[in-house]
């Protein structure tokens, strides 16, 4: 499995209007012509909290995102129920995303949209993390060897790690952006671990050696929309 990771950008005070017209006119469209939308999220505390969205959505392959986005740009019925959108959105970036190797595994299968309407959500705490080229595989030997491990043993619970494969982060030498995705119950339950971490000397230390090998890292908490699958 690929995945697109999706980030949009609305224009101040847009971003209900956004959602409803996504969810009106694109959701169940995008899903028919081959691909699955598993995560949907609002930046809740973060960069651009209020205006900003992610999305994560699955595809068999590389073959299959790309006669994706061809069956996408053929449906004109879409395109233009789509337009009203084209002034609400200020900014949008994608990438190509797969799981890295030692990550924890996605389903292939999902539940339909109906199925997940009003079922419980929690949080997404979602990291960006910028790598030095070339390093890619002796982080991710640290990261699953120590680093995730420890943020377990502080009550957050890894989604998935994934790898970008097209798109930023990218090069001849391989990739070097990762995205880390956590869940959390709560709000009250992110706001403990983060205040375990702070009280643990072991893992602050742990936590700093990390970020030594960090060109950059990026968080943000994101609360799953009605439609995630992820939530």
């Amino acid at each position: 499995m690929i995945y697109q990771h999706r980030y949009l950008l609305s224009d101040p005070g847009k971003l209900l209007q956004r959602h409803a017209t996504f969810e009106g006119a694109s959701l169940a469209a995008l899903d028919s012509h081959g691909s699955v939308l598993i995560g949907a999220w609002e930046v809740w505390v973060g960069k651009e909290a209020g205006r900003a969205v992610y999305q994560l959505r699955q595809f068999e392959s590389l073959a299959s995102w790309a006669e994706h986005q061809d069956r996408v740009r053929q449906d004109s019925g879409l395109m233009e129920r789509r337009r009203p959108n084209l002034g609400v959105v200020e900014f949008s970036d994608s990438a190509i995303l797969r799981q890295a190797e030692g990550s924890p595994s996605l389903p292939e299968d999902w539940l339909a949209v109906e199925e997940v309407r009003g079922q419980p959500k929690g949080f997404v705490e979602q990291r960006i993390l910028l790598l030095r080229p070339d390093t890619s595989a002796a982080h991710h030997e640290f990261y699953f060897e120590k680093v995730a491990p420890a943020y377990e043993a502080m009550g957050s619970k890894l989604i998935a790690l994934l790898d970008t494969v097209i798109g930023p982060g990218t090069s001849n030498a391989g990739s070097h952006r990762s995205i880390e995705l956590r869940w959390f119950a709560s709000m009250s339950d992110w706001e403990r671990s983060r205040e375990k971490q702070e009280n643990s000397p072991e893992f602050v230390e742990l936590r700093e050696e990390w970020l030594s090998k960090l060109e950059q890292i990026e968080s943000a908490l994101l609360r799953p929309l009605d439609y995630s699958r992820i939530r």
